[in-house]
């Protein structure tokens, strides 16, 4: 589970100004749904990538803070998180490329935001479809005295055949724009190793499926997981849209 074991007294990078910040004594990230462009829905922990806006106007990252003190009390504002219609001014003001790639990974995640809309419609719509077509081939045979005696129905088990689409996939130009300026900055020689996962899928999104299995090979010689695995598949099959998984 997560839990908090207190507050930090932290400045800001631009102005100095305190805020508090939380101190964990645990952390569980587990969420309800997974996103192969890196969101997650229901999660216990705060989503994003540490992106702030301090009072002054200024954007700068959790990380950059200077924790001055530890308390377990304090009457002090927490630092506000960026609203989305913040992200393109957080990306024209930031201050280095650390902040400018949490924006762009925040806006990018953003922008997929209507997309995971109609995805989950489509699949739910598609799922309501298989299981009316399991009830009509498995229809419930019980007689009366079974089910007097709760003799268990026929339990709904979904067929490998059964069909597992998702709507199209098209970026609009603001998001392609936004996704292959994430690239440059994710393709520093610093940076490029640690971000293999979001370059791969960020390719991909964009149709560059040559780049994508380039960055997977990297990417799976440091890493065989179920996202690699998912991600593989993914681009052998030339799709595009980011999809949704569980751990």
């Amino acid at each position: 589970m997560t839990s908090i074991a207190g507050y930090n007294i932290s400045a800001a990078p631009c102005c100095g100004k305190t805020y508090r910040t939380l101190r964990y004594r645990s952390m569980n990230f587990s969420a309800w749904e997974y996103w192969t462009d890196g969101h997650t829905e229901g999660g216990l922990m705060p989503t994003g990538y540490g992106l702030r806006k301090c009072v002054c106007g200024a954007f700068f990252l959790r990380r950059e803070m200077v924790d001055l003190v530890e308390v377990d009390k304090s009457e002090l504002d927490h630092p506000s998180t960026v609203h989305p219609d913040d992200l393109p001014k957080a990306i024209a003001q930031a201050r280095n490329d650390q902040v400018e790639m949490a924006a762009r990974l925040e806006y990018w995640q953003h922008l997929n935001h209507s997309y995971r809309e109609r995805y989950r419609a489509h699949r739910d719509a598609e799922e309501a479809a298989n299981r009316a077509n399991w009830a009509l081939a498995h229809p419930d045979k019980r007689s009366l005295w079974q089910k007097w005696r709760r003799v268990p129905a026929p339990t709904y088990v979904r067929s490998s055949s059964s069909p597992n689409t998702h709507p199209p996939f098209e970026p609009t130009r603001v998001q392609q724009d936004n996704m292959r300026a994430l690239l440059v900055l994710l393709n520093q020689d610093d940076k490029r190793k640690r971000h293999l996962e979001e370059i791969v899928e960020l390719h991909r999104e964009l149709g560059e499926f040559a780049e994508a299995a380039q960055a997977l090979d990297e990417y799976q010689d440091i890493d065989r997981s179920t996202v690699s695995e998912l991600l593989a598949d993914l681009v052998k099959n030339r799709a595009t849209a980011p999809v949704r998984f569980r751990l």
